[in-house]
């Protein structure tokens, strides 16, 4: 009975100790802030719902395990009555029933809700061919924390131009001859038109619902792949994707998937995505109903510099000034002197080797220790210490005295009067720190002995102090006159100090005035020379004609001598400023337009142009760019040339475009009733700056697409019969502004709860920011001898499971309202994030603003980082970074 008794009890207990584990491990409570980050709680209703069914059988749990335990109890306490053993069995038997059906009922509760989960993160397994169009998938991984930079559409963008080219920009060259075919299907480098056809096992373009009818195979023809032509940037990294015929439908929206494959190689040969959790990029977009024809703008308010008429003027108002200082000499300066002496008594010798201020010690030998001795203060009777008596007699108190007496006999005293150290005072000037002394050598001031004269001590200190790099010395009777030699303001924070002034009357350094300039401003303030160039669009901008080299898009976009005067390439000239390129060697004009390079980013929307003369190195070690100094410059942009058509028939399909008719480009062009040419560009010639539907550029924000008939000026905003190419000129002055950003707030608040699932991480800079560092992941940088990476904008997870995410910025007007901006909002857009997960946002100091100051040291809100603790983790200055990331 007593084995039966314990089996049932490790029966019992196994149940109990199992079940609540089981439980345990199934709960979720949403909302938990974890390492001072982001843990969100705010989800969908379904997954809700699950959580709670959960808890529920939770607690069913709890009570089953009760009477699995009270039935055991019941049965163990028997005594071998067999009512109590059946009615323990029937209950035991009846817990089991219940326990079976509890767990049942946990598993598929469990079950769902991970498929619920799955679905609305995006992280749902689906089988080769299935596509979920949801907010997301898990091939969206890839974007941001992998290789992808950025695409468009935007992931789950809605309202999508059923002419809308498709975009995708990678951090790592692509090997082309991985994505274009020929139109026998070979593969080839995208490198002509007769290799512009999209290689479906790479990319496919799906109507979402329909699904990727590619498996092991593409069938052929795949009638849901949407037929594209292919066109690649200059730097290899970008694909743009234009289609052959309109997306999606007139009478509904239509859902697309874009799934690129692990067939997209690198400029290596290896898969472009093998380092990312899934091997392919998917994201999907919601097609409209409508065509775009609306031309693209620039923004006028968000273009860097401001457009400017007029240089500042620079006139100096007055000289700078030295700063003064003088030194009276009222008494003679200490000089040192060594302790000594005065008397001991009785009669005994002592040596000192102290540098103290007392006056009077006392040497006892104590009761009972006739080898010891007891050194006092005799001031108050402080026991200064105990040493032991030599065979000689002789005691040493180190760092005091050496007694040498006759005798060291019980209750001998001797008492011992000095004279302590006298030390010497000093005189501090500038950095140099001067000693007095009865020799001048070295940094010392010589004091003569005797009668003290004012007039000799004065006449010392000029002596020595007239070797001082910082400053110029004279002498008035006893009165010694300081001037620093560097005039300007910086000459009052000299230093001037010494340990006696009761000696020396000193008179502080005062009275430097730096240079003042006046300065008139002509119109905008002339902007500093490491200053990037930035062009802002209205919508998201066709990449290909706009980023690059100064030489590879130069007929599209450029930077020149805004001087309609400048002499173009060959030309004689004696300075830069004679010259189109403001570079004049060896008396001749080099090149029509300055160099550096262009490019494009924040969502498409942004181009940006770095000058290629290096001329610093900014406070993380990175090189400097600066445009020519004291310049006039203007940056040009071409609209593109129109779709050409050769008669009506051409434009039958182009409503209510259906007139072909010839204009002022000297060619004919589909037009409307009111003359109104139809915007898009010639798809096969792009010869200007278009947006993604192919529309050309409105230079005077007429909302009509007229071509490059000559430049809009935004410098004169009443030229607006000039048109459609845009010109705008400023001038750049010959300083560099070095001043750093810092952040002034971001959203949500460090260690917040209970955030918004699909809401974008806001981070606010007080400075214009350099769009193209608003980005994901960083760059590897050359300083000295060692290479580290600069991070830029990054988001993490503490689970394994991918969110995708990217970065976009928007310029603001907010300090004044005078419809120019003035800081930066940089934006992590991301894939939905998950309950009671931890998310940490991450800006390194590749970030940079528009002067090319990076962000470092790191400051942000309620954190001032030092440089000894440049770095923000958490809201708390530190140095300590494992990896680029906060420990």
């Amino acid at each position: 009975m007593l084995k039966k008794n314990k089996l049932i009890l490790g029966f019992s207990l196994l149940l109990s100790g199992l079940l609540p584990a089981s439980f345990a491990l199934a709960q979720d409570f949403g909302v938990n802030a974890v390492n001072n980050t982001i843990a969100l709680a705010q989800g969908d209703p379904r997954v809700l719902v699950g959580r709670i069914i959960q808890i529920v059988l939770s607690f069913l749990g709890v009570i089953i395990l009760g009477l699995i335990i009270y039935a055991g109890f019941i049965w163990m306490t028997s005594g071998g009555e067999e009512e109590k053993v059946s009615q323990a069995k029937k209950i035991l038997k009846n817990a089991v029933i219940g326990l079976v059906i509890t767990l049942s009922a946990w598993a598929i509760t469990t079950f769902l809700l991970t498929k619920l989960t799955g679905t609305i993160s995006g992280t749902n397994n689906s089988q080769p061919g299935e596509t979920v169009h949801n907010l997301t998938s898990s091939g969206f991984g890839a974007m941001g924390a992998c290789t992808v930079e950025s695409v468009y559409p935007e992931n789950n963008q809605r309202d999508v131009a059923r002419n809308a080219s498709i975009i995708m920009t990678f951090k790592e060259e692509i090997n082309l001859n991985s994505v274009c075919v020929n139109s026998g299907g070979s593969a080839c480098a995208c490198d002509n038109a007769s290799c512009a056809l999209l290689n479906p096992k790479t990319v496919r373009i799906f109507k979402s619902d329909l699904g990727d009818a590619c498996t092991a195979s593409c069938p052929t023809p795949n009638s849901n792949v949407a037929d594209v032509s292919v066109s690649i940037s200059s730097d290899k990294k970008t694909i743009v994707l234009t289609p052959l015929s309109y997306l999606g439908s007139q009478d509904s929206n239509t859902n697309y998937d874009i799934k690129v494959t692990s067939d997209l190689k690198k400029a290596d040969g290896s898969s472009m995505f093998t380092t990312c959790s899934q091997n392919l990029l998917q994201w999907g977009f919601e097609v409209s109903t409508k065509l775009d024809l609306t031309p693209p703008q620039v923004l006028a308010g968000l273009i860097y510099p401001q457009p400017d008429n007029i240089q500042d003027t620079i006139g100096v108002s007055t000289s700078a000034k030295n700063a003064n200082a003088e030194i009276f000499v009222s008494s003679c300066p200490k000089i040192f002197t060594a302790a000594s002496v005065v008397s001991v008594t009785p009669d005994a010798t002592a040596s000192l080797d102290y540098h103290g201020a007392i006056t009077k010690f006392k040497v006892v030998v104590p009761s009972g220790a006739p080898t010891k001795g007891q050194l006092f203060n005799s001031s108050n009777n402080t026991l200064l210490g105990v040493a032991d008596f030599d065979e000689q007699s002789k005691i040493v108190f180190k760092d005091y005295l050496t007694l040498d007496a006759s005798s060291n006999k019980e209750g001998d005293s001797w008492d011992i009067t000095i004279i302590p150290e006298q030390i010497a005072d000093t005189l501090t000037v500038g950095q140099a720190v001067y000693l007095f002394s009865d020799t001048d050598e070295n940094n010392k001031i010589l004091v003569s002995s005797g009668n003290c004269d004012l007039n000799v001590q004065a006449s010392n200190i000029r002596a020595k102090l007239s070797g001082n790099y910082d400053i110029d010395v004279s002498l008035l009777g006893n009165k010694v006159l300081l001037v620093a030699k560097v005039a300007g303001s910086s000459g009052n924070k000299l230093a001037l100090t010494t340990s006696n002034n009761n000696a020396l009357h000193l008179t502080s350094f005062s009275g430097g005035s730096d240079l003042q300039v006046n300065n008139i401003v002509g119109g905008k303030k002339d902007s500093p020379m490491n200053s990037i160039i930035r062009v802002s669009f209205n919508e998201a901008i066709n990449p290909l004609t706009l980023s690059g080299t100064a030489s590879e898009v130069s007929n599209y976009i450029k930077v020149i001598n805004a001087s309609s005067t400048s002499l173009v390439n060959g030309s004689s000239c004696n300075a830069n400023s004679d010259c189109r390129s403001y570079k004049c060697e060896g008396n001749i004009c080099r090149g029509d337009y300055v160099n550096g390079r262009f490019v494009v980013s924040g969502g498409y929307r942004n181009v940006e142009f770095i000058s290629d003369n290096e001329c610093g190195i900014n406070g993380c070690g990175e090189k400097m760019y600066c445009l020519p100094p004291n310049s006039n410059l203007a940056v040009e942009l071409n609209a593109s040339n129109l779709r050409v058509c050769g008669s009506d028939q051409d434009c039958v399909a182009l409503a209510p475009f259906r007139t072909c008719s010839l204009g002022v480009l000297g060619y004919k062009t589909c037009q409307d009733t009111n003359q109104r040419n139809y915007p898009s560009a010639n798809p096969l010639i792009l010869d200007g700056v278009i947006d993604t539907a192919l529309n050309s550029l409105d230079g005077n924000r007429d909302k009509v697409a007229d071509g490059p008939i000559n430049f809009f000026n935004e410098n004169f905003s009443s030229n607006t019969d000039r048109k459609d190419s845009y010109k705008f000129s400023f001038f750049i002055n010959d300083k560099i502004e070095s001043t750093p950003p810092k952040i002034t707030s971001i959203t949500p608040n460090n260690s917040q709860g209970d955030i918004n699932l699909t809401e974008p991480i806001e981070i606010t800079f007080n400075n214009l920011m350099m769009s193209s560092t608003l980005s994901s992941g960083g760059q590897v940088v050359t300083v000295g001898n060692n290479t580290v990476e600069h991070r830029f904008i990054n988001l993490r997870t503490s689970e394994p499971s991918p969110i995708g995410y990217w970065v976009s910025n928007e310029s603001k007007d907010v300090n004044p309202l005078d419809g120019v901006a003035d800081i930066t909002v940089a934006k992590i857009n991301h894939s939905p994030f998950l309950e009671s997960i931890t998310y940490n946002a991450q800006v390194g100091s590749g970030v940079k603003d528009i002067f090319q100051n990076c962000f470092k040291p790191s400051i942000g809100p309620n954190c001032e980082a030092t440089p000894e603790s440049p770095s923000c983790c958490f809201g708390v200055a530190t140095s300590a970074l494992l990896d680029g990331n906060c420990n």
